[in-house]
């Protein structure tokens, strides 16, 4: 939505992003696996997966990539993992937007 402010002539635009979906990417390396790791971790993993999380915690999508395999039991602890970090993003953008829609009031 665009909105015009007479008062100081600017065209402010909205956003709805109540919701569209984050993206996590969680890195496998070795028996373990990280969210936004080293460049140094990335050269030692065998293989990511994206995990977009809806604000609700829901998954949108998921993608596996890289050559190496990984093992059901770790995927599915890396998307749990993938879920929670979306959500805690999602909980920051909203008090951020949330933070500056307050200061577009004064």
């Amino acid at each position: 939505a665009v909105e015009s402010t007479q008062s100081t002539g600017y065209h402010v635009w909205k956003l709805d992003v109540s919701n569209w979906p984050i993206c996590i990417t969680l890195y496998q390396i070795g028996c373990s696996f990280a969210v936004d790791p080293s460049e140094e971790e990335v050269a030692c993993s065998e293989g990511y997966v994206h995990v977009g999380v809806l604000p609700s915690g829901d998954v949108s999508s998921m993608e596996k990539s890289g050559a190496g395999n990984i093992d059901p039991t770790v995927l599915l602890e890396m998307v749990e993992v993938g879920v929670r970090v979306g959500e805690d993003i999602h909980n920051q953008l909203d008090k951020q937007l949330e933070a500056e829609k307050s200061l577009a009031k004064l």
